[in-house]
């Protein structure tokens, strides 16, 4: 599964595309506010990325709570999204709004272990 970013999410974000098999990923749900969710987690050491409270939380953020878990977030506004849980990869959980989060959420159930 490929995580395709624009052109300006890649200058927020300070990566390309992000590319994960599907079998890393654990779980997948649909939130109300995707946004929301990925500024509450706890910038922990200097990760790349940009934070700017109701427009935008994209990039990798480093949990403070001693876990080393890392968030990949690419996420504008406010509104639904969708959060991958991963194991044995280089982040621990992906979050993305999107309007089409239920339909990505039905399609990876459909093709993830």
């Amino acid at each position: 599964m490929t995580v395709a970013l624009d052109w300006w999410e890649k200058l927020a974000a300070r990566r390309s595309h992000f590319t994960i098999p599907t079998r890393v990923i654990t779980g997948v749900s649909v939130v109300d506010d995707a946004c929301g969710l990925a500024h509450a987690v706890p910038a922990g050491r200097r990760a790349p990325g940009t934070r700017i409270r109701g427009v935008t939380n994209t990039g990798t953020f480093t949990a403070a709570d001693g876990t080393g878990a890392s968030t990949f977030a690419v996420c504008h506004g406010s509104g639904l999204g969708i959060i991958l849980e991963l194991k044995s990869a280089t982040v621990n959980r992906i979050i993305i709004s999107t309007p089409l989060a239920g339909k990505y959420a039905e399609q990876l159930a459909e093709i993830c272990p």
